[in-house]
């Protein structure tokens, strides 16, 4: 591409961002000279400028000397501007391989330790840019970097094991949610006839990881945090006579105004006070707390909330998903699916195939209105090096190099799995969906009488291929009919 086409391309961005109709060249650039004419010329382009013309053209690129003196619109990209109480992922040159380093929220009179004894000062970065470089304290340059959601939770200290990234999405994904925007529906504008907020609950909050996958999805069905509540959401200090953060009167009464206003509420609850107080310190850290208000915290057994929860409600369901990550999943579901919306969706995480068998046997046994939907083992994934973001799938070494045996060749590309690196990850989901009590009773008495006819459809096949002589086929119908008979005694 020419210079002269890359100054056109140029000057379009800029009106395109900054919604001008006019093509005219003169009116954001003034010193540019205008045609005297309509058929005014130019060697290189031809037309300048006409009233007719749908695009201008620019002759020389030194017509865009001038243009930060321009209003654009601010978009959002990569080269936004590091704030105090940002999270940055650092890239520090090492003498063999980069070494990373997540900090903590930032603030302009701490200091930030990096490898080899160096570091680097808060207030050095708060103003710059994604991607800038500076260097540390010895002399190695330092690249800033915004770290993802994946890389983040991998990188921040744990005191429990974490649903790795690509199985927490996995999970958001199986609970399909679609929430509008708030105005996006007729209801949502009728003072008599206010909606239910959406509400989810995750027994088994962890490290948090699942928790911030989860608050991500319901984000945008909730107002906007106003922008002084969430900077005092970043910087307030944790209450020492309890659980949560200690706010001025003013700020508390802010926050409380804000949460009665949710359309989507994300409750996670954990039994270990050190694991919900871990958890609620990474979620509130992440992206200055933009997550952070749309969940509640709770500490405790599920059978105490839950039960609370129904006497407030005069036992009517109000959850429209629940996520259980518990040993015994069984043990505290009852409670729960009675909380369930119909059509709710009931998810168990476990890392055994024989749990979720156990928990489809109880849902059996005792009859709760809930029908299994699906059945999913999850993936192990391998980290990428030095990153170590567990994105899900294999990681693979692609890079192009010069042979060391000869500088003055050609480069040559290299094409293989990376091996060796840590494996991640692994576990089962079910996904079960609650049924109104009067349907799931004929849902059942269906379901068994299609069962038993698969048995003696099995059956008859395996009679027809003992007469056939066939011992491929009657050992896959053999098989097949002990796995349907299997399923008929355990319905």
């Amino acid at each position: 591409m020419c210079s002269n086409n890359i100054t056109e391309y140029l000057y379009l961005s800029i009106l395109w961002f900054n919604g001008r109709r006019s093509h005219d060249p003169c009116e954001l650039f003034p010193s540019y000279p205008r045609p005297k004419t309509k058929s005014s010329t130019n060697p290189h382009h031809g037309n300048l400028c006409t009233a007719q013309d749908p695009i201008m053209r620019l002759s020389h690129p030194s017509a865009l000397v001038g243009i930060s003196s321009t209003p654009l619109r601010r978009f959002y990209s990569s080269s936004r501007t590091i704030q105090e109480n940002d999270v940055l992922f650092l890239r520090q040159q090492g003498t063999k391989a980069p070494k990373w380093h997540l900090t903590s929220p930032l603030r302009a009179d701490t200091k930030i330790r990096l490898g080899y004894g160096a570091s680097i000062g808060s207030s050095e970065l708060i103003g710059r840019q994604v991607l800038d470089v500076l260097n540390d304290s010895s002399g190695r340059p330092v690249t800033l970097h915004e770290p993802t959601l994946a890389s983040y939770i991998i990188n921040s200290p744990r005191q429990a094991t974490p649903i790795y990234p690509h199985h927490a999405n996995t999970i958001v994904s199986l609970l399909d949610l679609n929430l509008p925007r708030p105005g996006e529906e007729a209801h949502d504008v009728d003072p008599n006839h206010p909606t239910q907020p959406f509400e989810i609950f995750e027994a088994g909050t962890g490290m948090g990881s699942l928790t911030l996958h989860l608050a991500r999805a319901l984000h945008a069905a909730n107002p906007a945090v106003p922008p002084s509540l969430r900077n005092t959401l970043c910087t307030a200090r944790y209450r020492t006579d309890g659980f949560g953060l200690d706010l001025a009167d003013k700020d508390q009464a802010a926050l409380d105004s804000y949460r009665s206003s949710r359309r989507a509420v994300l409750h996670t609850l954990d039994r270990n006070v050190k694991h919900s107080r871990a958890a609620h310190k990474l979620i509130r850290h992440f992206r200055r707390s933009l997550y952070f208000p749309t969940i509640d915290f709770h500490v405790g057994s599920v059978d105490e909330y839950i039960s609370s929860r129904l006497a407030e409600t005069d036992n009517q369901p109000f959850l429209a998903h629940a996520i259980l990550d518990l040993p015994s999943a069984h043990d505290h579901a009852s409670q729960v699916i009675q909380a369930l919306h119909p059509n709710g969706l009931l998810v168990i995480f476990t890392p055994s195939i024989s749990q979720i068998a156990d928990f489809q046997t109880w849902v059996a046994r005792t009859g709760q209105p809930m029908r299994p939907e699906r059945v999913i083992e999850l993936e192990v994934s391998t980290t990428a090096d030095g990153v170590l973001d567990t994105g899900g799938g294999k990681e693979w070494d692609v890079k192009t190099v010069i042979p060391r045996e000869n500088p003055e060749g050609a480069a040559v590309q290299v094409m293989r799995p990376k091996v060796g690196e840590r494996v991640t990850g692994g576990g089962f989901v079910a996904v079960l969906r609650r049924w109104p009590v009067d349907q799931i009773r004929s849902q059942v008495e269906s379901s068994t009488q299609e069962s038993s006819s698969e048995v003696e459809c099995g059956f008859e096949n395996k009679g027809a291929s003992e007469a056939e002589g066939s011992p491929e086929s009657e050992e896959t119908t053999q098989v097949g009919g002990t796995a349907d008979a299997e399923l008929t005694k355990t319905e």
